[in-house]
């Protein structure tokens, strides 16, 4: 019984402690102004940005490139196989065998080459796509100074947007005079 009577009167104490703060964290809570709401639509901005399309264009041509070099290769490693087929009947076995090693080297070679093109133009594409991304932030938050916009969301995360809070028109028009072209870096480390 008395430790029911401890608690109870412990627990009144901590409420009559606690219920001030309540009443401040509630007072604090109505003096926040409300929020200032801009939305953006990330994704249409990396599609019709002209540096996003200038991304694009430097990846294929170096894709197409890349492409041209490996058939060229493809094609020489077809005729050396070609050719070691004909020679194993007149080779010996172990002349044959060096050959043979000697082949499967150059393939691997090869295939280490489309490796090393295929991350080279992914590590190009993401530089690339991230100084887009920085840039498009820093316009962003200028944006929002220069409106008083409180808070930025991504369309994506919306279900229902009022036309006067889309701010994605001029975030690309600013970004289009910002950065009209970008040249991406390959073979870079």
């Amino acid at each position: 019984m008395r430790i029911v009577r401890y608690f109870a009167v412990l627990s009144l104490l901590l409420f009559t402690a606690l219920l001030p703060q309540s009443f401040v964290s509630l007072a604090n809570a109505q003096d926040i102004k409300p929020a200032v709401i801009g939305i953006v639509e990330i994704q249409a901005i990396m599609r019709e940005a002209l540096a996003a399309k200038s991304i694009q264009g430097q990846i294929e041509a170096r894709r197409t490139r890349y492409q041209g070099e490996i058939s060229a290769e493809k094609g020489r490693l077809r005729e050396l196989e070609q050719e070691l087929a004909k020679q194993r009947s007149v080779l010996s076995p172990e002349a044959y065998a060096k050959r043979r090693r000697d082949f499967e080297g150059d393939v691997a070679t090869v295939q280490r080459i489309v490796a090393d093109r295929r991350r080279e133009l992914d590590q190009a594409y993401a530089g690339g796509v991230r100084l887009l991304q920085v840039e498009i932030s820093k316009i962003i938050g200028k944006i929002a100074e220069e409106k008083g916009i409180t808070l930025v969301l991504p369309q994506a995360q919306t279900l229902y947007v009022d036309k006067e809070l889309r701010i994605s028109r001029e975030v690309l028009k600013r970004l289009d005079e910002r950065l009209p072209d970008l040249t991406l870096e390959f073979g870079l480390n």
